[in-house]
């Protein structure tokens, strides 16, 4: 078996071992200041950008997202604020996760691929040849092992779903007009004699 081939499916295993950012069900709290979010807005409800907090209330969250440098000068947190009503979906960073067991599947699948490749095109007769069975069992193995490692090395991102401050409701004006009944609750402003 040559060379290319395995380094071509060294490349496949990493290229799908890098996982995407998971979403845990679990609600977390609100964040609080400094910590890493993600946040979607109206009108690109299906964009996630990355920022640190700086403050969230019932009318608007204040942040600061990382702008790396194109032009070799310094990279910079820039400071940005979005009113809290146009946000859709507020994340919480919680941590990060090996993906060591979803690297061992593909790394498995791919060996395992080409061990099937190695058994059907090789000349199993030549002396120190390996037998067919040998060219699927070794490809499985170290497929497996190789995504493993990869999948170890390779961390992503976990973030939860926080819920958003919401304004409380106004007070009612509960005062009687005149000619009415009495309001239920409503404080008279002069006592009754």
């Amino acid at each position: 078996m040559t060379r290319r081939p395995l380094l071509l499916a060294g490349a496949l295993v990493l290229a799908i071992g890098c996982a995407p950012a998971r979403v845990v069900d679990t609600l977390a709290p609100t964040p609080a200041t400094g910590t890493r979010i993600r946040y979607a807005a109206r009108p690109e409800t299906a964009r996630f950008t990355t920022a640190r907090l700086v403050s969230l209330d019932a009318d608007r969250m204040v942040f600061e997202r990382f702008v790396p440098s194109t032009t070799g000068r310094r990279s910079e947190w820039v400071p940005g604020t979005l009113p809290t009503d146009s946000l859709v979906r507020l994340q919480v960073h919680i941590g990060k996760r090996d993906n060591a067991g979803r690297g061992a599947l593909i790394g498995a699948g791919v060996g395992g691929a080409l061990g099937l490749l190695c058994a059907a095109a090789g000349d199993h007769d030549a002396l120190g040849a390996p037998s067919e069975g040998q060219c699927v069992v070794s490809g499985f193995f170290s497929g497996a092992l190789v995504g493993l490692l990869i999948g170890a090395l390779n961390r992503s991102d976990v973030w939860a779903p926080a819920a958003l401050p919401v304004r409380p409701p106004e007070p009612e004006n509960r005062q009687q007009l005149p000619g009415q009944p009495p309001v239920a609750g409503a404080h008279d402003p002069e006592p009754r004699p």
